[in-house]
């Protein structure tokens, strides 16, 4: 019987197609800051950070713009830190869930006073599109103290802070602050320097690495 060696050519790039198609690389931890929220006339401020744990698409899988990040785990962690004695306190932090899976959020929506603040989870559910019809949002209350409870809403009088570069009529504690990378950074005068203050680690978490405001 004779062979189409077309047809067999053709079967074996098939099967190396299929091979490579759905292939992904190791875990790998990921942290982002997503926000930094000064409290009051103070050098204190709330960081909330992202972190995953991801696998990247290989091989033709990653075409034509680079494939589908696969993410294994997801969370976020809200930080308290104080710029002049360099401290962090970690005040909570919660898994995502599936309904808030895909294009995972979480921003502080608010503070009432320098005591309480509120937390928005938002994303869409795991394996799925994402797109305003089907986003899901989740609302905590989280207080300074490290207290953290689900709620319906964010309260309708609670706004976030204005934030400017210039100081503020009355401002005694000048702080203004920024990211570069990995590292938390903080400006203690009008046009002076940043200086560094704390870094971040893959898992997410922060340590003192500068110095605070000059004396």
């Amino acid at each position: 019987m004779l062979r189409d060696p077309g047809r067999s050519i053709g079967r074996a790039f098939v099967g190396a197609l299929l091979a490579t198609a759905c292939t992904y690389g190791p875990e790998e931890p990921r942290a982002d800051v997503i926000q930094i929220l000064p409290v009051g006339d103070s050098y204190r401020a709330l960081v909330t950070i992202r972190h995953d744990v991801v696998r990247r698409p290989t091989g033709v899988n990653t075409f034509p713009d680079g494939g589908r990040w696969r993410y294994t785990a997801r969370r976020w962690v809200v930080y308290l830190i104080d710029a002049e004695r360099l401290d962090v306190t970690r005040l909570a932090g919660e898994p995502a869930d599936d309904a808030v899976w895909e294009s995972f959020e979480a921003r502080l929506a608010g503070l009432e006073g320098d005591t309480v603040t509120w937390v928005r989870v938002t994303g869409c559910p795991k394996d799925g599109e994402c797109y305003p019809p089907l986003r899901r949002v989740a609302v905590y209350r989280l207080s300074l103290s490290g207290q953290l409870e689900r709620v319906a809403a964010v309260p309708a009088h609670v706004r976030l802070p204005g934030q400017m570069a210039a100081r503020r009529p009355g401002e005694r504690n000048y702080v203004r602050y920024g990211t570069e990378r990995d590292t938390i950074t903080a400006r203690f005068e009008e046009g002076g320097p940043l200086r560094p203050l704390f870094t971040m680690g893959s898992d997410g978490s922060l340590a003192p690495v500068g110095a605070g405001p000059p004396p």
